[in-house]
Order: C-alpha cells, then sequence, then structure tokens
C-alpha cells in the first residue's frame, strides 16, 4: 500500500498530468499546499511596467495588494483545473492551502471539498476516513528570510499556537482504534530539520511552533512543504515527516506504508517557463 505525496504545484497542470498514472496505483493522494499558481504573466508584465524592475518581492506586494481581485480570479480559474483532475482520479486526495493562496481560495477549497466526495480540504481541521486520522493546517509563521507577513497564508506565531492547541484538544477527544493511522498534512515544515534547510541563504526556514506540535501528537507520518529545496525525510521521534519537494520542480514523492520506505521522485522531462522561474526564483528576488 502507497501514498502520493504532492507539494507546492504552483499551478502546474502538465507536471500534474504527467503523473496520473502512478497517482491512480495510490492509496491516497496528500498535497501540501500552495497548489495554486502564483504566476500570472498579465500582472508580471503590470508589476514590472509599475515598478521599473523584474522583482519578485515587488510583484509579490502587488499581487496580495493593488491586483487582488485579479490574482484571486487567476488562482481560482488555477484551482478548478487542478481538483477536476484531483477528482477524476477515483482516490481520496487530502491536501491543504498554502501561504500563497488568497482568502477567496481558501473559501474555494472548502465549497468543493464539500460537493466532492473524494476531495477532502484540511486548512485547519481534522477528517477521519476509513482508518485514517488527517489533521491539516496550511497556515505558515512569519518568515524571517524575506518579508515577514507579505502572503496571506501567513499568521503570527501566537495565532497558530492557538489553532494548533485547538487541534490537538480535538484530536484527543476523538475516539481512535490502535490500527488507525494518524497522519499530518503541513504547509510550513519542522524547524532545524531536514525539511526545512533553504540553501541558498544557509538557513531553516520552518517552524518550531508547527515542531512542538507534532511532538505532542502521535503521528506516524507528517508530510509538508513550502521550503521547495529540501526534498528529504527525517524521524522525529516515532514519526516519518517527509517534504516531498516542489512539483513545480518535477518533484514528488511515495511512501510505501509496509516498510515506511520514501522514495523521491523525479519527471524526467524538460524545465516548462513556470517551473524555469521557480527553479531560479532566488535570483529575481
Amino acid at each position: 500500500m502507497k501514498y502520493a505525496i504532492l507539494g507546492d504545484l504552483h499551478g502546474c497542470i502538465n507536471n500534474l498530468k504527467r503523473i496520473r498514472k502512478k497517482l491512480k496505483q495510490c492509496e491516497a493522494i496528500f498535497i501540501t499546499g500552495d497548489i495554486t499558481g502564483t504566476i500570472s504573466y498579465p500582472l508580471v508584465f503590470k508589476s514590472v511596467l509599475k515598478s521599473g524592475k523584474v522583482s519578485r518581492e515587488r510583484y509579490t506586494e502587488l499581487v496580495y495588494s493593488d491586483y487582488l481581485d485579479s490574482f484571486a480570479t487567476f488562482q481560482i480559474r488555477n484551482a478548478k483545473k487542478i481538483l477536476k483532475i484531483l477528482e477524476k482520479l477515483d482516490k481520496p486526495v487530502f491536501f491543504t492551502h498554502g501561504n500563497s493562496e488568497t482568502g477567496r481560495v481558501r473559501e474555494y477549497f472548502e465549497k468543493i471539498a464539500e460537493e466532492r466526495s473524494n476531495l477532502f480540504y484540511l486548512g485547519n481541521s481534522i477528517e477521519t476516513y476509513k482508518n485514517l486520522i488527517v489533521i491539516g493546517y496550511g497556515f505558515c509563521s512569519p518568515a524571517d528570510y524575506r518579508t515577514p507577513l507579505q502572503t496571506p497564508g501567513e499568521k503570527e506565531i501566537e495565532e497558530i499556537e492557538v489553532d494548533l492547541t485547538s487541534l490537538e484538544k480535538q484530536f484527543n477527544a476523538l475516539q481512535h482504534k490502535e490500527e488507525d493511522s494518524i497522519i499530518g498534512i503541513f504547509h510550513e515544515p519542522p524547524h532545524n530539520t531536514k525539511l526545512d534547510y533553504i540553501p541558498n541563504k544557509s538557513t531553516h526556514g520552518g517552524s518550531n511552533t508547527i515542531k512542538d506540535h507534532i511532538s505532542r501528537i502521535p503521528y506516524d507520518f507528517v508530510f509538508t512543504g513550502h521550503i521547495h529545496e529540501s526534498q528529504n525525510f527525517e524521524k522525529l521521534n516515532s514519526t516519518l515527516a517527509i517534504n516531498p519537494g516542489a512539483l513545480v520542480n518535477r518533484n514528488y514523492a511515495i511512501v510505501n506504508l509496509e516498510d515506511s520506505k520514501v522514495s523521491f521522485k523525479k519527471i524526467h522531462f524538460p524545465l516548462s517557463i513556470k517551473g524555469l522561474i521557480y527553479h531560479t526564483r532566488t535570483v529575481f528576488e
């Protein structure tokens, strides 16, 4: 029995289509956020004209302020296409949002999950499915390696602590059997692990709050994303934590439940323009 783990699609529909056969061979699919696209070429053009330079920081500022309505519409249009592909796989798909997704997109995720029997959105909630207990949380703490609270999926650390404490209380109130698998899906990885290292900045970009939370719940698996460069796994006490890498950069992972063996996968296909932009995102800060 196998699970597929996808992270940071960033709207790369073609890469998702390329692995459909692999996903159909898995028992369930877990997606760790930043599903929708963040690069709208018309808005990139507008931001360059407005700011007079090619700047990822400036583009990010503008799409979450001056261009927010257009940007949210772009993301929802992209989300519809991606979730339609996932729905047709006829497998349970558990997904959370990421720091890049707007509030309107999170509302759309909630709505579509209510309408589709195999789609489970866990922005800040718990789902039980057969012998699975899945806890999901998509919000991130303020980044200290770039402008903090710049994206809509970031929250102050105190707010995240309140959210995770509530999830822990909900979990502790659940009746669960010994054979149940307890799985966490988070966008932000635990701090100072193999899952959150940012090589070009020589720093760890994860969350101590999430790391502490993981230590208080008997997770069998924790799946994370956010840090594209840290495709890796680490054992945190009895919990196997995995960052599958960014699907926009052609990376994903499969975990075999029988032996907890993690297989990191690479899509052998040339980088798309979008993938190239994300692959070289540090160049255009």
